[in-house]
C-alpha cells in the first residue's frame, strides 16, 4: 500500500478555507465566478485524507490516469472527480449490454409468437416486452426512491449503497450469460431488477455530484469531460463487442443473436465490477449523515415526509427549481431506460436490424456524443445552460420526428447509421447542461436532499412514454407513431423550461436567497456589469417610493381617531356613556362584567379579529 500523500493541494490551498482563482490574472473574471473560490466538499475529503487506504502508485496511475479531470481553477486532481469517471464509465458497458441483451429478448419473444400462432407471448406483442419492463421499473422507482434517498441522506451509508448497488448489477449483469430459448424471459425479470438497481446506484453517485466544485465553470468542464470519457468507454466497449461477435458469427441468426448478448453481458461484467469496485473502494469518501431521522420517524416515513418537505420548499420559494422540476418530468432521461427500450424495441421489431447491426448503430451514436459534448461546453460558455438545454432539446426532438418520419421500413435500414449520430450529438448536449443545471440551481447546503428529489422527478412520469408506447403497440398502431412520442415529451420538458425566467436571476437567487429586496436588485445589476453606483442609487429610489407612499396615509389625527372608534357608532357611544355613568353612581364592582363573566367588549372585537 502506498502512504502517499493523495494530492497536494494541502500545500496550494491556504488555511481559511479559500483560493484565489488563478485565471484572475489572466482575464477578467467571470459574471458568475468570484474572484476567490471555496475548498468544495471533495477536495476537503481529499486533504483529511491520510491517503493510507490506496493502492500502490503503480497501479494507480495505470487504472486512474484514462479517467483523471484536472480541475482547470487549481489544476488538481480531486479523488472523487476521477471516481465519478470511472464510475460513469463503467455503467457505460451495462448500459449497452443492456442493449444487446434486450434485442436478445426481442428476437427470441417474436420467433416464441411465431411458433405458437397467436403473435403473443405471455399475453403481449413481443414489441411491447421491453417498454413494459421500463414502465414495470419506473413505477417501482417512483415508490422506493424516497426510501433510497432517505438512507443516502440520513445515514453514513451513501459509500456503502454506491458500492452494494454496484456489486448487485454487476452480478446480475453476469447471470444474464444464461439467455437462451427457454430462459430469455427470466433474464427480462433480471433486466427489470438490474434497471432498478442500477437508478439507486445512480441516486448514490449524483450525491457526490455537486460536492466536486461549487464554481458553476469548473462544473461545466467536470460534466463534460464526464461525458466524453463515458462515451469513449462506451464507444470501446461496442466496437469490441460487435468485432467479437462479427469473428465468432455462424451465419444462423438465432445462434448469433444468443452468442452476442452472451459475449456482451460477460464482458460488461467484468469491466464493470474492475472499474466500479475500484472507484467506490478507493476513490469515493465516506459521508457524515446529511441530517438526523426526526424524533418518532423511521427511514421509510421519514423519505416520503422529506420529498414533500423538498417539493413544498421549491414550490413556494424556488421558482426557477421549480419548473425545471417540472420540465425534468418529460426529460429524455426520465424513466428507466424508457428512450433506449422504445429505441432498441422500434429498430428490431420495424426496421429488422440484427444484433451486429444495433452494435454498429450504438458505435456510431457514441461518435456523435463526443462532439456533442464539447459542443455543449462551447455553448454553455456563449450563452448560459439553461438556453443551451432548451436548443439540445429542440434538436433532439427534431432528431426524433425526422427518425419517425424517414424509416418506414427494413428498406430504410441505412438511414439508421445516420440518425445514430444525429441522437448521439443530442445525447452529449443535452447530458451535460442538464448536470450543470442541477448543481448550480440547487440552493446552498442542501444538495443531498435535492438531488434526491432530482432522482424522484426523474421517475414518476418517466414510465410514461413506455406505457403509451405499448398501448398503441397493443393495439396495431404503427411504432413510427409510437416513436414520435418521444418528440412530443421533449417539446414538452421545452414548454415549461420558459417559466424558468432568467437563469442569472435564478442563479442570483441561489447565491442570496435570504438577502433583503433591494440587496438582491444591487446584486443582479452588479452581475450585469451595471456600475456599482447605480446600485447604490437604488437605495434613494427606494426611499422616495417609501415617501410617496406615505401621501395615501391622509391626515395624522383622522387615522389616530379611526383607530379609537375602530368598529363603534356614534349612538353606541353614547348607550356605553351612560351605562357607565349609571354603574358609577351606584358604585358596582362588576362595571364591564356582563351576565356570564366575560369582559364585555373582548367579543365584537374577537369577531373583528
Amino acid at each position: 500500500m502506498s502512504s502517499t500523500p493523495t494530492s497536494d493541494m494541502e500545500a496550494q490551498i491556504p488555511s481559511d478555507g479559500y483560493v484565489a482563482d488563478s485565471s484572475a490574472s489572466r482575464s477578467s473574471p467571470s459574471r458568475r465566478n468570484p474572484p476567490k473560490r471555496k475548498i468544495s466538499i471533495s477536495e476537503e475529503a481529499d486533504l483529511r485524507s491520510t491517503g493510507r487506504f490506496m493502492p500502490p502508485s503503480a497501479v494507480r496511475c495505470v487504472v486512474e490516469t484514462p479517467f483523471r479531470v484536472v480541475n482547470p481553477t487549481t489544476k488538481n486532481v480531486v479523488n472523487e472527480a476521477t471516481g465519478w469517471a470511472m464510475d460513469a464509465a463503467a455503467r457505460g458497458p451495462l448500459n449497452q449490454a443492456g442493449s444487446f441483451i434486450g434485442t436478445s429478448i426481442l428476437r427470441l419473444a417474436m420467433t416464441e409468437a411465431f411458433k405458437n400462432g397467436t403473435g403473443r407471448v405471455y399475453g403481449f406483442r413481443p414489441g411491447s416486452l421491453l417498454t413494459m419492463a421500463s414502465v414495470i421499473t419506473g413505477l417501482v422507482c417512483a415508490f422506493t426512491m424516497p426510501l433510497v434517498g432517505a438512507i443516502v441522506d440520513h445515514t453514513r451509508f451513501r459509500k456503502q449503497v454506491g458500492f452494494f448497488t454496484a456489486l448487485v448489477v454487476c452480478i446480475i449483469t453476469g447471470v444474464q450469460c444464461i439467455i437462451g430459448p427457454s430462459t430469455w424471459f427470466a433474464v427480462l425479470i433480471l433486466e427489470i431488477v438490474g434497471g432498478y438497481t442500477l437508478i439507486a446506484h445512480m441516486t448514490a453517485s449524483m450525491a457526490y455530484l455537486p460536492d466536486l466544485t461549487e464554481v458553476e465553470e469548473e462544473l461545466h468542464h467536470y460534466t463534460s469531460r464526464f461525458n466524453i470519457t463515458q462515451y469513449c468507454f462506451q464507444a470501446c466497449f461496442v466496437g469490441f463487442i460487435t468485432g467479437l461477435s462479427q469473428a465468432v458469427k455462424t451465419g444462423v441468426p438465432a445462434v448469433d443473436t444468443i452468442t452476442n448478448a452472451r459475449i456482451a453481458s460477460g464482458t460488461a461484467c467484468g469491466l464493470s465490477t474492475i472499474y466500479l469496485g475500484y472507484a467506490w473502494t478507493f476513490l469515493f469518501r465516506k459521508r457524515p449523515p446529511l441530517s438526523k431521522v426526526p424524533e418518532g420517524d423511521n427511514l421509510v416515513t421519514t423519505g416520503f415526509k422529506q420529498i414533500g418537505k423538498t417539493a413544498k420548499l421549491i414550490f413556494s420559494k424556488y421558482r426557477a427549481l421549480k419548473w425545471f422540476m417540472i420540465a425534468l418530468l418529460w426529460s429524455p432521461e426520465a424513466g428507466a431506460g424508457v428512450v433506449l427500450s422504445i429505441a432498441v424495441t422500434f429498430l428490431v421489431v420495424e426496421i429488422r436490424l440484427t444484433n451486429i447491426q444495433i452494435g454498429v448503430i450504438n458505435l456510431t451514436l457514441l461518435a456523435g456524443t463526443i462532439p456533442g459534448s464539447m459542443f455543449a461546453k462551447w455553448v454553455m460558455k456563449k450563452i448560459n445552460p439553461l438556453w443551451s438545454f432548451r436548443i439540445a432539446l429542440f434538436y433532439m426532438a427534431c432528431c426524433v420526428a425526422l427518425t419517425s418520419s424517414v424509416l418506414t421500413g427494413p428498406d430504410r435500414q441505412n438511414w439508421s447509421y445516420l440518425f445514430a449520430f444525429l441522437w448521439g450529438l443530442a445525447y452529449g448536449w443535452v447530458y451535460p447542461c442538464q448536470r450543470v443545471m442541477q448543481c448550480t440551481l440547487i440552493p446552498k447546503n442542501q444538495n443531498n436532499e435535492m438531488m434526491g428529489f432530482f432522482s424522484f422527478c426523474a421517475q414518476i412520469l418517466g414510465w410514461l412514454p413506455a406505457l403509451l408506447f405499448s398501448i398503441m403497440n397493443e393495439k396495431g398502431v404503427n411504432m413510427r407513431w409510437g416513436v414520435g412520442l418521444i418528440a412530443f415529451f421533449l417539446l414538452l420538458a421545452i414548454f415549461f423550461t420558459f417559466f424558468i425566467g432568467s437563469y442569472d436571476a435564478a442563479i442570483a437567487q441561489v447565491a442570496r436567497e435570504n438577502d433583503e429586496a433591494a440587496g438582491t436588485v444591487v446584486s443582479i445589476m452588479n452581475e450585469k456589469g451595471v456600475n456599482m453606483r447605480w446600485g447604490v442609487g437604488l437605495i434613494a429610489f427606494f426611499l422616495l417610493l417609501a415617501i410617496f407612499f406615505t401621501f395615501f396615509i391622509g391626515s395624522y389625527d383622522a387615522a389616530i381617531a379611526q383607530v379609537a372608534r375602530e368598529n363603534d357608532e356614534a349612538d353606541m357611544i353614547g348607550t356605553y356613556g351612560e351605562n357607565f355613568q349609571d354603574e358609577e353612581a351606584s358604585g358596582s364592582d362588576t362595571k364591564g362584567v356582563d351576565a356570564d363573566g366575560e369582559l364585555e367588549g373582548d367579543a365584537p372585537a374577537e369577531s373583528a379579529r
